[in-house]
């Protein structure tokens, strides 16, 4: 149902993109992911992005409560190029709804690492965060699939990859749309090994400027990803 509903979006949105005034962006992402104990994560990620000239760093935690959830917090401190810099702190958790495996006594780093229990991959991500004294809440829905390796953590693998991020804003007037704002990405991606991940996506964003009206594009995106891990 939440896919249907993505290509019907698409469909409905694309008709307007002529008229809109839609930014073309180019995106980047480096992040290093330190794995410090068999549940805990320490994350730094470096995004730079175009139009407007934007840096974002973002340091993050996390901890796996359960095989299949993990609680974090992070903190996204961006600068622009024509205005002031803002830090955004996010707490929440991610599900993993067909579970990944833990290893009960890791002896390396690789082992650390938490495999999905089966091929395709499915979470969700879900945010509280806080930007200029307003709340919004983040709901981002991914699926992944490897092509050529029975796992997406397989060394040698190059798989799909696809996400809906919806944004909800907790002071939207009474009887207003509760969903202000839609992210899509997807892309494909490579993972050399355990140190080493590539990943290159194309992102749509749609935002609605007033309550109960439409969503209309604000950007295309091309975004290239670089994950080297500890």
């Amino acid at each position: 149902m939440r896919w249907a509903s993505i290509a019907l979006l698409c469909v409905i949105t694309c008709a307007g993109e002529a008229t809109a005034q839609v930014s073309h962006q180019l995106w980047g992402e480096a992040t290093i992911d330190w794995l410090a104990a068999d549940r805990l994560t320490y994350e730094l990620k470096t995004e730079p992005k175009t139009n407007p000239a934007t840096l974002d760093v973002t340091p993050q935690v996390t901890y796996a409560v359960l095989a299949w959830a993990d609680v974090l917090a992070e903190v996204q401190l961006e600068h622009k190029a024509d205005s002031d810099s803002t830090a955004t702190p996010r707490v929440g958790a991610e599900l993993h709804i067909l579970s990944r495996l833990l290893s009960p006594h890791p002896q390396s780093q690789a082992e650390r690492e938490k495999p999905p229990r089966r091929r395709i991959v499915v979470s969700t991500l879900l945010r509280f965060e806080e930007s200029q004294s307003e709340w919004t809440f983040r709901d981002r829905f991914n699926v992944a699939y490897p092509l050529n390796r029975p796992k997406t953590t397989s060394d040698g693998a190059i798989y799909l990859t696809a996400d809906s991020e919806l944004f909800v804003p907790f002071d939207r007037a009474p009887g207003g749309d509760l969903v202000n704002q839609i992210r899509i990405r997807s892309g494909i991606g490579y993972r050399k090994d355990f140190a080493w991940r590539f990943d290159v996506l194309y992102i749509w964003d749609g935002t609605r400027h007033a309550d109960a009206g439409p969503l209309t594009p604000k950007f295309h995106a091309i975004d290239i990803r670089v994950l080297r891990q500890f």
